[in-house]
């Protein structure tokens, strides 16, 4: 195996770590933040059509 192989195995291998890493902080915090956003969206287009 070149050495040059060898380089780009362990540049993927970390790329797909960082990716899951931050899969996994957007579904931790910004998951709930646009569920708070879209209920809050949802209320205000409620709220708004009972007044007219």
């Amino acid at each position: 195996m070149k050495n040059d192989t060898l380089k780009t195995i362990i540049t993927a291998i970390i790329l797909i770590g960082l990716l899951v890493v931050a899969v996994r902080f957007a579904v931790r915090v910004l998951f709930p933040i646009a569920v708070v956003i879209i209920a809050a969206y949802i209320v205000y287009m409620v709220l708004t059509r009972n007044k007219r």
